[in-house]
Formats: C-alpha cells, structure tokens, sequence
C-alpha cells in the first residue's frame, strides 16, 4: 500500500442500479402518454411515485467517492462536498448488523472530522466503499481494499489520532442514540394521549350503563341522549367480510341508516329480511336486537386505555435505556463494547407485573383508597430495587474487576467475533 497514490470508489451494483432507473424512467413515461390519451387523474400519481422511484438507485449509480493527496471528495446527485486530510482526525467503519440470508452485516466508511483543541468532531457517513459480509465471501475485499487505502493516504498526508481502526455499530460506544431517543419520546407523547382519554372513556361507561329508555314524557330535545330509544329495521342484507375488513348490516329503505358496521359473527347470524330493533343513544347504535341473534356495540372498558397507556410507557422504556447506556459510556473510547441493557429490560419487565394490573382494574381510583395507595408504593419500591441493581449490573468494570482471562486477545490483534470483524483491542490508558 506504500504506492498508494489516488483511490476511487463506485458502486459495485451499477449495472442493476442502471436497470432500476430505467424501470423507473419507464414507468414515468408509460404514465403520463396514459395520461395524455385517458385522462384519468391517476396517472400523474403514477408518474410521480415511478420518478421518486428511480431518483434513489440514480443517486447510488452516479455516486463517486474520490481520495487522493489532498483529501477526500464525495460527488453524489445532490451534492459535492471535499474535506482536507489535515481536517480529519480519523477513519473508522461503521458496522450494521444485518442477519439476513446470505448478507451477515454492512459496513461503511466513517470520517471523524477534527474538532475543537484538536478532538474529534463531526462524522460523516461516506456513501461509498460499501463492504457486504456474507457467508460464502467472507468480508468484502473490495471494501477491504479501499479501506486500508484510505488509511494509507491519511497516515501519508493528514495527521491520524490513533494507528488502530475503530469499529462502530449498535452495540459499541460511538453510535448514535439520537434515535433511540425520539422513538422514546414520541411513545411517551403516544401513551399521554392514551391515558388523557381515559377519565373520558369511564364517564361515557357510566353515562350509558345508567341510562334508561325514554319515556312517553322525556321532551324530544333530550330523546336518544339522556336516554335510550329503539327504532325498528329490516336487514336488506349482510356483508361479511372476507378477510380483516369490517362486516356491514345494510337496512331496507336505508331506515334509520343505510348501513351499520358489525362484527363478522353478526353479519353472519343476520339474514335478509330479519326484522330487528336499533337500540339508539347519543347518536350511536349500541345494539341490534333480532329474533335469533342479538348484537351489542364493543366499548373498550377504561382499564383497558389505561393498562395500554402503561404498556407504551414501558416500551418507550426500552430505547430509554439504550440512550442511558450510552450516555453512561460517553467518555469512553469509541468501539468500546457496550453492555447488555437486558438488565434493564428485566427492570421494566418486572415493573410490568405490578403496573399493569394495577391500570386494568383501577384507572380512575389510583390512591382511593388503602388498597390502590399501598399497591403502587409498594411496586414502586421494587421497581427502584430493580433499577439500582441494573444501574450496578451496567456500570463500567476496569480490566482488574473483572479478572484475568486466560487466553485472552492481546493487543494489536484481530478480534473474531467482536463488534467489528477485523477491529483492534484498544485497552484505554
């Protein structure tokens, strides 16, 4: 590699990439001559989806990536963009976990930009080389290749700030937990929804389980609101439906409504001509009433909204961790490998064992009374038991904490296995 002067990268699948855009391109066109000779307002849809199609593998077949004496150069659809090798602190390669037959795992290229005093800053993401580890190649050697002719022309003309090749992926410090973290927030911002709906959800219950049928007196504003009334029908006929879809009960005359959606068992039982009795309240049909079936409108008891607000709370948890895990490890040497969060995960799960009960069969009354204040103190303080022995089970272990390994990985030395296939053992001073 000591005569390495120029290195280019393209995309290995250019040809295919090629054949992509011109199934693209095609589209797009057979699209808008049906527009023309139709008319039909759904062609141009068609043309727009085909070129959005094919914008993406014209993107990766024209993409160049470029390094020579003077740094490297990145040429994609959109834009160009070059950075000097005196910019660049480092090379590093980013492994993502794939575990798909026959591909194992991809890799890219990573520049760590030069931060403040000297530090890594930024990184940026290079389009190409991409290496694909499979099963029957092995590691890509093209990627290999041009992965140690990066690093050559960096140590030859830039300032490299370690002589090992850090690897980067989901389970190493060094990746991101952006992420992790929004999809964290928008289950938390999910689960207030849920549980605002609640107290909403248990008036409705109580407004229709104390309901009465309106009487020859009730004024005929309140008919139907403050109380119950029935309407006679006759099924036209049912639809059931074939697969998820709803079921329909449609009425003869569309009386009093052209078509109610049923469970598929109802929409069975019914037939046509049944005469049937619209159990009617608040605007809304809470039961159809035959001589031989008698279907009732489904209301998710408020238990159930606030056992399902409880759950996305706990699995908003999950991410969470994740982003704790790697805050915690945010001074350590990137490619270090990250421990397990299952002892977090151990923490919701046990967490989940209290709370959601607890959700299911008091959502309105939560410290009412002895039983619903004891309840989730009491779990609460077994959470924080839980979560204490995690926060130990997670923290960082020096080298003498956990003990010699015989036969361990010596420094310098591939590691099989590890974060990164072809990473180094970097032991942080």
């Amino acid at each position: 590699m000591n005569d390495v002067r120029e290195v280019t990268c393209r995309s290995q699948w250019a040809r295919t990439l090629w054949v992509l855009v011109g199934l693209g391109v095609t589209g797009v066109a057979a699209a808008l001559l049906l527009w023309t000779f139709t008319g039909l307002a759904v062609w141009p849809v068609v043309a727009v989806l085909s070129a959005a199609a094919a914008l993406a593998p014209l993107n990766k077949a024209v993409a160049r990536v470029r390094a020579d004496a003077h740094g490297v150069h990145s040429h994609t659809l959109l834009r160009r963009r070059s950075v000097r090798w005196s910019d660049i602190a480092d090379l590093r390669v980013r492994l993502k976990y794939v575990r798909e037959h026959p591909v194992q795992d991809v890799r890219r290229l990573v520049v760590v930009r030069r931060g403040r005093y000297g530090r890594g800053g930024r990184t940026w993401t290079l389009p190409l080389p991409v290496g694909y580890t499979s099963q029957q190649r092995g590691q890509d050697r093209d990627f290999t290749g041009k992965l140690e002719a990066f690093r050559e022309l960096h140590r030859r003309h830039g300032t490299p700030e370690s002589s090992h090749l850090v690897v980067v992926s989901d389970r190493t410090v060094g990746s991101g937990w952006t992420g992790s973290l929004l999809v964290s927030v928008l289950l938390l911002v999910l689960a207030g929804a849920v549980a605002h709906s609640v107290p909403g959800t248990d008036a409705y219950l109580r407004d229709w389980r104390s309901a009465e049928r309106c009487t020859a007196e009730t004024p005929a504003a309140e008919r139907g609101e403050t109380c119950w009334t029935t309407v006679p029908a006759v099924i036209e006929h049912t639809e059931p439906s074939k697969g998820k879809g709803a079921s329909w009960l449609y009425f003869a005359d569309a009386r009093p409504m052209e078509r109610l959606s049923v469970r598929r068992e109802a929409a069975e039982a019914f037939h046509e001509g049944d005469e049937v009795e619209l159990t009617v309240w608040r605007g809304n049909v809470k039961k159809v009433a035959g001589e031989h079936h008698t279907w009732r409108e489904y209301d998710a008891p408020p238990g159930l909204t606030a056992a399902s607000a409880a759950l996305l709370v706990l699995i908003a948890g999950y991410p969470a961790a994740r982003v704790l895990v790697r805050v915690r490890r945010r001074r350590r040497p990137d490619g270090e490998e990250l421990p397990p969060v299952l002892p977090f995960v151990a923490v919701l799960a046990g967490t989940a064992l209290w709370l959601l009960p607890l959700c299911y069969l008091h959502p309105t009354t939560l410290f009412a009374s002895r039983l619903t204040t004891v309840w989730p103190v009491a779990g609460a303080l077994v959470s924080l038991a839980l979560l204490t022995w995690a926060w130990h089970a997670t923290r960082f272990r020096e080298p003498e904490e956990s003990g010699p390994v015989e036969g361990g990985p010596v420094e310098g030395e591939p590691v099989e296995g590890g974060p990164g296939r072809g990473a180094m053992v970097h032991h942080p001073e």
